[in-house]
């Protein structure tokens, strides 16, 4: 006979464990429960439940399937007219302890427990889950809830209404995973349990008081402490307070704490599943609970108390309530709740009143619970305190009526005829400043008069900027053009198409480049921006194409803008001629059928490097008629090509001439174009694996003045209260504290977020066609929603000429706002380096930076933008407060003296070789003897690699050996699961509530930097509170508010080396030269969110801090990294210095040298 270890637990949290045999029933365990002793008194009736199922007497143990962790719940009950309160008592005077005298106390049950007794012939069994959608979810009548009131809700209710928040336990250290752990204050452990909801006729008001003023003021008459003692001889003002307004204070306090248990159990807050324990708290006063009352207090007090979906009449009336936190946002934009209420529902057998759980709520930890309970209730005995000291002003000279005589209409009527919000003046109803504190001394431009670069600069000296923002201005002289003529006679084809575009005459630069490229010699130009470089591709181009009715060229674009550009400007240029050159853009954005047409009839076909790897070169027989006439391939913008893209893109081009040469017998021409970048030819060989390239780097490109200024935001000084948390309470209550003793100046850098957007408003409003560069998303919109803050004032009709534009548009959006800013509609936009590559945006006059773009080469490539057409132009780079920002603000010369770095490309990585590898074999089996060409030297050990992974092998039924390896994988298409940058597959997308439209879809990455809940999301000068996030669809639900302030995550990110826990060793080094510790191996990043702040717009100042309870999100990556050896640490920290913060400040310091002598990714340190 085998036996069982059960656990019962009493609903105070004891617990016994006891061993019965499994043909024993539950009547056997009652009686060794009862011997037992510890959990009940001797004749003290219960019962047991298991999962919330009453277990009857006769039941075997064996029956019973007790898994892992849970355990039976022992509930007493009373027998005619015994108190259960006498039978509790007798329970814990057994145990030894009194539930009055108890510290700390945990509720070991719950609700959704079902521990449902009213006596021994009134359990009430569960309702049917018949016709319940959610079968996951137990549904629980409201008879049982009723039921649960009158036996133990009392109980425990209101000791949960006398508890405050002491400290937070985990849930192991609970005992029950989910159980709500408070702890009692120390005066309700001096009181009988009869006090606890004793009637109040007053409340005592003060400057500080609260509603629980009368409540301490017995603790501390007692005692002979000086401060006791000053409050006796000072004693404080009070007033008596309407007796209805205590009550209604009671009223909301009770609501709180029943509202609270409410959510940790996911249970609707409708009034009446709510009306019975609320009432059990109000007990003491003899008073029913009304639904007037409730209706009253959510009319005196609308910002705390909300009702809503109301159902029937009378006091059979049911609706939601809502307790709602007023310091969460604004006061014109609080939601109507802060979580998404069921509506009612009717399912079979369960009434109106019922208490139902709702399923599409998340579950809340016992953190969020008690926080938002201490809260509320704070910040409604504020708002009582005001009601009453409002009340006593405006009632003080009516002698004829005693202040607690006065009745709920009264306020009421007090709260309408005032008209005054009863919300304390918290930092959320304080008025934004706008302008910013040091722009109020200087008057706001509201000109707009048109003004050239020039003018701009002195515009700006003598108002703006004339308290000491510009640090320095550095003017680049104008450069001439330098023409030349072609060796090549060019064909009446392309020099109408030439003239289509109102060409003539080629600057030095392209005529080198052309002729070059004619002789069929694959060419890297790499000249400024603007310099008209993508006429060196197009014209041998069209030359070639209309000269030879077979041959067809390959446009490769890093971005989706680009290409549109440059599709529109072929279209343009081909339109007049004669001969069929069919224009087609192949990309994520090309409609399906359209791919098919453009596939088959195009060619020019444009595309990426994504689109290449994943759809034309696994389908390269799809696309046998483009290959096997492939006469050009044009690489534009290849200084973006670095990094691990730049290492991806180099082997796609590699893989594409491989199958060119060994399927299709072609060698087509390379021309490849360039930013300025210190090794342009080296780059290009390496970006496509051509050894024999020819390089032209002199710029023969007229160039306008530049202006190019240094804004420094300047020094703002304010002064901080500082807190008494450090002085006594002895001192305190003497006041010798004083006010300038409690006073600090605080200075502080300006914000550059809003330096940056008053420079752009000012460019709108005087015409200068402006691209204001930001780093990221975030700041983008947000120097849009300032700039147009500033525009309302000084010019409002010009509000709607300037956007932001970023990645995550739709690409319907992306299109629109590149259409109208080349037909100036618009006079600026707030853009990531989404626009810092070559895209045809017009003429433009301006460029702002915010902050140092990463490299000197990404400075001049955004610069550069600006002053096309020979124009003057204007830039201006404002600083933040990070170190490298301040040197160069420091130090002009060492910016405009610094050459250009070097773009590196390592297409011999063995983490991506391996990749590719597998997708050339799947493409055309690999051969090391013929391969090794395209590949490199380290084809071998690839190879070798792959074999052990199982994803290279022989022809199986191949009868000789012909060096051949083919791709033998488990997947379809490897080149699906190789991602060649940080574009993911898996997204969020973000819809309008209002209108169910998407806004946009944010990568998985970045999702939870923009969009969880409480988040304030901005799109395109929209803000919108994000209501709800669901994980499992990665749908973000929003709506539009009008919001002043914005967002930010409170996040860590964590790299951990894979191998680098292992100790680092004592070796004795004998070397004649130099060596490093730098390594170079795999690792695994790991992103938390703790939390987010809310950040008032304009002050940059923190007004409340949120946490977030969200998914980590990891992936592997190659770091490079450095051991610091012991010895050096023992040296520093012998010499007093910390040795930590050293190293973080070391670090720091890599993040950002390393990018002025590469070009590599700075986002990626």
């Amino acid at each position: 006979m085998t036996e069982q270890e059960v656990e019962v637990r009493a609903l105070d949290g004891r617990a016994a464990k006891l061993r019965v045999r499994s043909n024993q029933t539950v009547g056997d365990l009652k009686r060794m429960v009862q011997q037992q002793g510890s959990l009940c008194a001797p004749g003290l009736p219960f019962h047991l439940f298991l999962r919330g199922a009453k277990l009857g007497a006769g039941t075997l143990i064996e029956s019973l399937t007790i898994q892992n962790g849970e355990f039976l719940v022992l509930m007493p009950y009373s027998r005619g007219r015994q108190a259960v309160t006498d039978l509790y008592q007798r329970s814990h005077d057994i145990s030894g302890c009194e539930s009055v005298s108890s510290t700390e106390v945990s509720v070991k049950h719950s609700i959704s427990d079902k521990t449902i007794v009213e006596g021994p012939d009134r359990v009430h069994d569960l309702p049917s889950r018949e016709g319940v959608e959610n079968d996951s979810y137990r549904d629980v009548t409201n008879s049982a809830a009723v039921s649960v009131a009158d036996s133990v809700w009392k109980e425990i209710a209101a000791d949960l209404s006398e508890w405050r928040v002491a400290g937070f336990s985990s849930d192991s250290e609970q005992g029950i995973p989910g159980a709500l752990d408070v702890s009692k204050t120390a005066e309700s452990t001096e009181r009988p349990i009869k006090k606890r909801s004793a009637k109040r006729d007053s409340l005592n008001l003060s400057d500080h008081a609260s509603p629980d003023a009368d409540e301490r003021e017995p603790s501390t008459a007692g005692s002979s402490s000086p401060t006791s003692e000053s409050r006796r001889k000072k004693p404080r003002k009070t007033w008596s307070c309407p007796i209805v307004l205590s009550r209604y204070y009671e009223i909301f306090k009770a609501l709180n704490a029943v509202y609270g248990f409410l959510q940790k159990q996911n249970i609707q807050g409708t009034w009446q599943n709510m009306k019975a324990a609320v009432q059990q708290l109000l007990g003491a006063s003899g008073e029913m609970l009304m639904v007037d009352e409730i209706e009253t207090l959510a009319s005196l007090f609308p910002k705390f108390i909300q009702i809503s979906c109301c159902v029937g009449d009378g006091e059979a009336k049911s609706f939601n309530i809502d307790l709602l936190d007023p310091s969460k946002v604004p006061d014109d934009t609080i939601p109507r709740s802060l979580h998404e209420v069921m509506p009612l529902s009717l399912q079979k057998g369960i009434g109106p009143a019922d208490l139902l759980p709702m399923p599409g709520m998340k579950q809340l930890n016992d953190t969020i619970i008690k926080c938002s309970m201490q809260k509320r209730l704070a910040a409604f005995q504020t708002a009582v305190n005001i009601l009453m000291k409002r009340f006593e002003d405006g009632f003080s000279k009516d002698n004829r009526r005693k202040p607690k005589d006065y009745t709920a209409k009264d306020l009421l009527d007090f709260v309408s005829e005032s008209g005054s919000s009863l919300q304390p003046k918290s930092k959320q109803t304080i008025p934004l400043p706008r302008p910013p504190r040091h722009h109020k001394k200087l008057a706001r431009c509201t000109s707009t008069d048109d003004y050239s670069a020039e003018d701009m600069v002195e515009h700006l000296k003598e108002g703006l900027g004339s308290l000491g923002q510009i640090v320095h201005c550095e003017i680049l002289e104008k450069r001439e053009a330098e023409y030349c003529e072609l060796k090549a006679t060019l064909s009446q084809s392309t020099l109408a198409a030439l003239k289509r575009i109102h060409i003539s005459r080629f600057y030095k630069h392209q005529v080198e480049a052309i002729d070059v490229a004619l002789s069929k010699q694959s060419v890297i130009v790499a000249t400024s921006t603007a310099s008209g470089k993508s006429v060196c591709y197009n014209v041998p181009v069209l030359e070639d194409l209309t000269s030879n009715m077979e041959s067809c060229a390959l446009y490769l674009f890093p971005t989706k803008a680009l290409a549109q550009d440059q599709y529109r400007a072929l279209l343009e240029m081909t339109s007049c001629i004669n001969t069929p050159v069919n224009v087609g853009i192949y990309d994520g954005d090309t409609p399906q059928h359209l791919r098919l047409q453009f596939r088959d009839n195009s060619r020019i076909l444009i595309t990426n490097p994504d689109m290449l790897h994943v759809s034309m070169l696994p389908s390269h027989r799809q696309f046998e008629r483009i290959f096997s006439s492939l006469s050009y391939v044009v690489v534009d913008e290849a200084h973006a090509y670095r990094g691990a893209f730049g290492c991806h893109t180099s082997l796609i081009l590699r893989r594409m001439r491989r199958l060119c040469h060994h399927l299709y017998r072609i060698h087509p021409t390379f021309i490849v174009s360039s930013a300025t970048v210190a090794n342009p030819q080296e780059h290009a060989m390496e970006l496509v694996g051509i050894r024999d390239i020819k390089v032209v780097q002199e710029d023969g490109s007229p160039c306008g003045r530049k202006y190019f200024i240094l804004w420094d935001p300047p020094m703002s000084y304010s002064t901080k209260v500082l807190g008494n948390k450090d002085d006594s309470k002895e001192q305190k209550s003497k006041g010798s504290m004083g006010l300038e003793e409690r006073k600090q100046i605080v200075k502080k850098k300006a914000s550059p977020i809003v330096e940056i957007s008053s420079l752009l408003a000012e460019m709108v409003q005087h015409n200068l066609r402006c691209i204001c560069f930001c780093k990221t998303r975030k700041t983008s919109e947000l120097v849009l929603n300032y700039t147009r803050e500033i525009l309302k004032e000084t010019a409002r009709g010009l509000i709607d000429s300037v956007k932001s534009y970023r990645s995550g548009y739709t690409a319907q959006d992306r299109r629109e706002i590149e259409t109208e800013l080349f037909g100036g509609k618009l006079r600026a936009v707030a853009a990531t380096n989404a626009l810092e590559l070559g895209v045809d945006v017009g003429s433009l006059d301006a460029t702002l930076h915010l902050g140092f773009p990463g490299t000197v080469a990404s400075l001049w490539q955004q610069a550069g933008r600006a002053g096309r057409r020979e124009k003057s132009s204007l830039s201006v780079y404002v600083a933040f407060g990070s170190p490298l920002d301040q040197y160069f603000m420091k130090h002009p010369h060492k910016l405009f003296s610094r050459a250009i770095e070097h773009a590196q490309v390592d297409a011999s990585n063995p983490q991506v070789l391996d990749g590719h590898a597998t997708c050339a074999a799947l493409e055309h089996p690999l051969n090391v003897e013929y391969d090794e060409e395209f590949f490199g030297s380290g084809l071998q050990s690839s190879i070798s690699r792959l074999v052990s992974k199982g994803q290279l092998g022989r022809e199986p039924m191949s009868f000789r050996q012909d060096g051949n390896w083919h791709y033998i994988g488990q997947e379809r298409s490897p080149a699906q699961s190789l991602g060649i940058r940080a574009i993911e597959p898996e997204k969020y997308t973000v819809v309008n509530s209002a209108t169910n439209a998407v806004i946009e879809e944010v990568e998985e990455s970045k999702a939870f930097f923009e969009v969880y809940e409480g988040a304030v999301y901005i799109h395109q000068g929209k803000t919108f509170l994000v209501k709800t996030l669901d994980l499992g669809a990665k749908v973000a639900v929003c709506q539009e508010a009008d919001l002043k302030y914005y967002t930010k995550t409170r996040d860590f990110t964590d790299v951990h080396v894979i191998g680098g826990e292992l100790a680092y060793p004592r070796k004795a080094v004998n070397r004649s030269y130099l060596s490093t510790t730098a390594q170079a191996t795999l690792c695994r990043v790991t992103t938390r969110w703790l939390g987010f702040r809310r950040i008032w717009q304009g002050t940059n100042q923190t007004f409340d801090s949120v946490q977030l309870f969200l998914p980590d999100y990891s992936y592997e990556s190659q770091a490079a990294w450095i051991r610091v050896p012991h010895s050096i640490r023992g040296d520093i920290e012998s010499s007093g210095l910390p040795f930590r913060a050293g190293l973080h400040a070391a670090s720091h310091a890599l993040m950002n040298i390393i990018p002025l002598h590469n070009l590599c990714l700075g986002s990626l340190f």
